[in-house]
């Protein structure tokens, strides 16, 4: 995928203006095919890091693009979820899911991305042979 391609999508969703300028965008492009549809894009505090979390049809990505966070990206399947959250706050939003038994939480997050993350995550699992 293209960032433009990306760009278009997150123009598609609503979320553009608010993403635009996130370096993680270059690296997600990479990284998501063009068969691969991005249905949410949040960002939020993961493991002490500011990181962007982007669901597509199939996969769940955790990305960061910062010089000191060398941990680089995290995939997790869709079809190893078990369980999603988010919990809206004014100020202090998290959104959460479990895989695997391991809990993934991203806190101080956009409390405006609840419906978008809630609708992607209820969207059928692609998979990909």
């Amino acid at each position: 995928m293209d960032k433009k391609y990306l760009e278009d999508r997150l123009r598609e969703l609503g979320i553009y203006s608010e993403y635009y300028h996130r370096l993680e965008l270059k690296l997600l492009a990479q990284v998501v095919p063009y068969d691969e549809q991005i249905n949410c894009i949040l960002t939020g505090v993961y493991e002490g890091s500011r990181r962007l979390c982007a669901v597509t049809q199939s996969r769940i990505l955790i990305i960061s693009s910062g010089v000191l966070d060398q941990k680089g990206g995290i995939v997790i399947p869709r079809n190893k979820v078990t369980s999603w959250n988010f919990d809206k706050k004014f100020l202090l939003s998290s959104a959460s899911f479990t895989a695997d038994g391991k809990k993934y939480e991203f806190k101080q997050t956009q409390a405006g991305r609840k419906d978008l993350f809630e609708w992607a995550m209820n969207q059928p699992v692609k998979e990909y042979d």
